[in-house]
């Protein structure tokens, strides 16, 4: 089939370079100037005609324009033959070129997963990084007009050596703005916690759409209606105004109450100028972890970058087990030097307060495995405002990773505590770990909401071991060491299960779509 954009020099295939900003010929390396260029028929302003492929296993739809084909789906991670029909579809008012080429991409993941603690092994193999693609995803931009001023009593703290300050100045703030465009994704497949991750966009390199600047790359063929995001677009422009207002004086802020009522007026200011669709630059590959996938995604014009990083429990419990002998040495050397004894019974409230930790974070990583597998945070899945409404779906963003690293701080400010206070810390976190455990554990019933219970249920056997031991009256310290042992048994268990509800939490379901495609008709001008 002949190509869309011939080179005008040997007639080989053009593709856009993000490094040149220009159309390259891959056969004789020509550039070529994608603005002014006229290439097929196949693709104008107005409409694109050209192939679309569908996966049969999760039914996504994707674009190749122009491209050499596809061996696997960008979507779910399978090989599979993808199902190719022709489609006639409308074109977007505006597109955000690439600015970054794969190799720049490919050094942010490297860059990016480098930095993550536990990841699995194979992250920097060569077969898994080449099935990062450059897809152009579906977007709304909400654009804005506002001519204002805004007057408020503001103040700007600092310090000067060893004295601080408070400066006061009436502002008065000059807002206009004739054309604010404040993009959403459009996309199903995109979640909208993920689409979070690589923002912002550079609006300002935002321009009309040209189709030139597809040659070479994909296109995700599914998008959600226009009318989606408009109250999000709103609050998102009124935070924008905000802080160019706080910005703009130099850094003088106003109090709570008037920055909420500057929004709120802001707000009100805000005119709207219509929606047109776009569309959006990122590198993305999905890599699979056992039943599931895990998403890697590269802003295309940033090169911000996200990925679902699972942990690799063998990492984990190596490193685990280090520091556990590490601290283990600590403590017995500390108990020669300061001739401290640890009371047996005090034990017991390091195990509660742990154990109440580990069901505290099951509970929060179950429901929100819960919320991401059911679709609960993405309104984009949804792809309408009626569906939304039913579905209750509410944008919250999560870091369960914090979560999973609580022990390991616990420990941190024990040692911390023992070697400013001595031996008398010991019995005082003891002592507050039983209150403080019990809200942990009320928390987590509260928090589990209808996510999977397991870790939840170990935590609390865990908690009740140490509680009923700290209770109990043996005749031999012996007796009380056995019983503890098989309670840091269950713990153990407890955070094995942990880290495999991490991994769900950390990774997604092979995608299955509601609706095939929605094409470029949802995204045009308009």
């Amino acid at each position: 089939m002949a190509t869309m954009y011939p080179c005008p020099s040997c007639g080989g295939q053009l593709v856009f370079s993000p490094s040149k900003q220009k159309l390259k010929c891959k056969s004789c390396g020509n550039l070529t100037d994608a603005d002014s260029y006229n290439g097929s028929d196949r693709v104008s302003i107005s409409s694109i005609t050209t192939n679309v492929y569908s996966c049969p296993t999760c039914g996504g739809e994707i674009q190749l324009i122009d491209n050499d084909g596809m061996e696997f789906c960008p979507f779910c991670g399978n090989q599979a033959t993808m199902e190719e029909h022709f489609s006639t579809e409308g074109a977007p008012k505006y597109i955000l070129p690439f600015a970054i080429g794969k190799k720049a991409a490919r050094n942010s993941y490297q860059k990016y997963a480098g930095k993550i603690s536990y990841a699995p092994e194979g992250l920097d193999n060569e077969e898994n990084i080449n099935k990062m693609v450059g897809l152009y995803v579906p977007y709304n931009v909400y654009e804005y007009s506002v001519n204002d001023t805004i007057e408020y009593k503001g103040t700007h703290s600092y310090s000067r050596g060893s004295y601080d300050y408070t400066d006061y100045a009436n502002i008065n703030a000059n807002v206009d703005i004739q054309n604010l465009k404040v993009p959403f994704d459009a996309s199903q497949s995109l979640d909208d916690t993920v689409s979070e991750q690589i923002e912002p966009f550079p609006s300002a390199q935002i321009r009309d759409f040209n189709p030139n600047y597809l040659a070479g790359f994909y296109v995700e063929n599914s998008t959600v209606d226009s009318d989606l995001y408009v109250e999000d677009s709103v609050d998102k422009a009124a935070d924008y105004l905000y802080k160019k207002v706080v910005d703009d004086a130099k850094g003088y802020e106003p109090d709570g109450r008037s920055a909420k009522l500057i929004k709120e007026r802001l707000k009100s200011d805000l005119v709207g100028c219509g929606v047109g669709g776009a569309y959006f630059p990122i590198y993305f590959m999905t890599t699979k972890y056992n039943d599931r996938v895990a998403y890697s995604i590269v802003n295309g014009a940033s090169g911000a970058a996200y990925m679902d990083m699972p942990i690799e429990k063998s990492k984990m419990f190596k490193g685990g087990l280090m520091a556990s002998g590490i601290t283990f040495v600590i403590l017995f050397l500390f108990s020669l030097i300061a001739n401290t004894i640890i009371n047996i019974k005090s034990m017991c409230g390091f195990g509660a307060l742990i154990s109440a930790v580990i069901a505290y974070t099951g509970a929060y990583l179950a429901n929100a495995s819960y919320r991401k597998d059911n679709h609960l945070d993405d309104k984009g899945f949804y792809q309408n405002r009626d569906s939304v409404q039913k579905k209750k779906v509410k944008v919250k963003k999560k870091n369960g990773q914090i979560f999973i690293m609580l022990p390991i701080f616990l420990m941190g400010g024990l040692l911390f505590g023992i070697f400013s206070f001595g031996s008398k810390i010991i019995s005082i976190i003891a002592t507050l770990g039983y209150p403080v455990s019990v809200v942990l554990i009320i928390m987590a019933l509260f928090k589990i909401h209808k996510g999977k219970k397991k870790v939840l249920l170990l935590g609390m056997l865990g908690w009740i071991a140490s509680i009923v031991i700290r209770f109990m009256n043996m005749v031999n310290d012996i007796y009380y060491y056995g019983a503890l042992a098989i309670a840091f048994i269950v713990i153990l268990l407890s955070i094995t299960e942990m880290v495999n509800t991490y991994n769900v939490f950390a990774t997604r379901p092979s995608p299955q779509f509601l609706k095939k495609g929605g094409g470029l008709d949802s995204v045009k001008e308009q």
